[in-house]
């Protein structure tokens, strides 16, 4: 995303360069064959929910990743989702629901005045029904971040009040957490920072930082360092709380990776640690722990938009987390539980269902407890068939259900390319996919190229419902 301000290419241009030599060496044809590509007619998505704050009209050629989803507390038909654009141009998405997810109104606020475009975005509501939107602005050629910006919605997402800048320049991975248990709302505000940026790269040492609010947004604390001080090279950071008011924020140390965290030409062969710093006193400081200390990446990526943890908090402090990891030779999903709060941390296990690469885990907890698994399986890594798989489990993450297919397959080939693509990195599926665990059921997002082909690269945020019987059985609605 970011490059070197003022003077390199952005990454959707580099992305239209790589799409232009590929028709030109493709002679104008869509190899992929099946559904998309230019001149065909428009048509919905097959069998696989509804498109989430997109256009329907097949001449809008947009490539969206990384949804976030957030459900009102106040109205159970109400949610909310954000997302990212990366073609034609670097832009953010916000739409909402009022009838479950069936259908999808986009509701974007309005930019700050002077500012040139926003990226990421991160949501939550409060215990009141309020919406809190955090998001990125962009500036310049090299797409440097610059700013964060907070609103809110007191009507579900229709309508926002004015952006108010809460930080500064070259602020990445901005993720807003929202304790609905407290009022005036207290919010989370953790961010990655490096000692400086360059065409595809962070200058080490990197920091994972936090700001807290006490009224609802209003004000932010002075921010607080949450990874260690020892640490160069680190990111991906994803905050979670738990019930008992203390907060885990799951982030990679890369170790040596400087292959992907300074665009060092090559691939990286060591392991990451995967680490969770916990505060149990309202984010004024962190201790931290080890998650894993062996993570074998999935595939190279973006320092800038590496795919992300997840992490889940119960109410006691039990803290789950689950990553994608290379180790048994093909990606898969593993799963490591904490029962003391973050304190230690019991061996990973696989929880994905095999028969590809299984990459961005997402987790969720339902109202009893329930814990809910999302993540996209790829039959072939580089680009084949890619389903959306769900699981689920009724005893703490001790066992799961079957993962049950959430969609139709459709082709990794046909995301935008990746500009770790040289590295060895596949087609870009985003940072992470969307999800909501409800009391019966769940409702997830993610990105899908069956109305896209190889010439266009179109991509479209997909929704679906998800029925959970109380045995953990998984269908997704309306098959149920």
């Amino acid at each position: 995303m970011t490059l070197r301000p003022g003077t390199a290419p952005s990454r959707a241009a580099a992305v239209s360069l790589v799409l232009a030599l590929c028709l030109a060496a493709c002679g104008g044809s869509d190899d992929g064959g099946g559904a998309g590509g230019i001149g065909r007619a428009p048509r919905p998505v097959p069998e696989a929910g509804v498109q989430v704050g997109e256009e329907t009209d097949e001449s809008v050629i947009r490539a969206a990743s990384t949804p976030v989803l957030a459900a009102n507390p106040k109205d159970a038909r109400n949610f909310v989702v954000g997302h990212r654009v990366e073609l034609p141009a670097y832009s953010c998405v916000v739409a909402a629901s009022f009838d479950a997810g069936a259908t999808w109104a986009t509701t974007t606020p309005a930019l700050p005045a002077g500012t040139e475009r926003c990226y990421s975005t991160s949501l939550g509501f409060d215990g009141s029904g309020v919406l809190h939107l955090a998001f990125v602005t962009l500036a310049g050629a090299g797409n440097v971040p610059s700013a964060v910006w907070l609103t809110r919605s007191a009507d579900g997402g229709r309508t926002f009040d004015p952006p108010r800048r809460v930080l500064d320049a070259q602020k990445f991975m901005v993720r807003l957490v929202v304790d609905p248990t407290t009022s005036p709302a207290r919010l989370y505000l953790s961010w990655v920072e490096g000692s400086g940026v360059g065409f595809l790269q962070m200058v080490p040492p990197a920091r994972v930082m936090m700001r807290v609010s006490t009224d609802g947004g209003l004000t932010f604390g002075d921010p607080v360092q949450v990874s260690g001080t020892s640490r160069d090279r680190i990111g991906a950071a994803v905050p979670a709380l738990a019930g008992d008011g203390s907060v885990t924020v799951v982030y990679f140390d890369y170790r040596r990776d400087a292959f992907d965290f300074q665009n060092v030409e090559g691939r990286y062969d060591g392991t990451f640690e995967l680490v969770a710093a916990t505060s149990r006193d309202g984010g004024a400081t962190f201790s931290e722990t080890t998650v894993d200390p062996a993570v074998v990446p999935p595939e190279p990526f973006l320092v800038f938009l590496p795919p992300l943890p997840a992490v889940a908090a119960e109410h006691d402090g039990t803290v789950h987390v689950a990553w994608s990891d290379r180790r048994s030779g093909t990606p898969a999903i593993l799963l490591s539980t904490s029962r003391d709060a973050g304190t230690t941390w019991q061996p990973p296990r696989r929880v994905d269902a095999g028969g590809g690469a299984a990459l961005l885990p997402q987790l969720g907890l339902g109202p009893d407890g329930r814990l809910d698994v999302v993540y996209a399986q790829v039959e072939d890594a580089e680009g084949g068939p890619t389903r959306i798989r769900f699981t689920a489990s009724t005893d703490g993450g001790r066992t799961f259900g079957p993962a049950a297919p959430l969609n139709q397959p459709f082709l990794r080939a046909w995301l935008p390319v990746s500009p770790r693509e040289a590295a060895g990195a596949g087609p870009d599926l985003g940072s992470a996919l969307g999800l909501i665990s409800l009391a019966d059921g769940a409702y997830v997002a993610w990105p899908d190229t069956r109305l896209g082909g190889l010439q266009t690269r179109r991509t479209d945020i997909v929704g679906a419902p998800v029925k959970v019987t109380a045995d953990g059985a998984a269908r997704r609605l309306p098959d149920a």
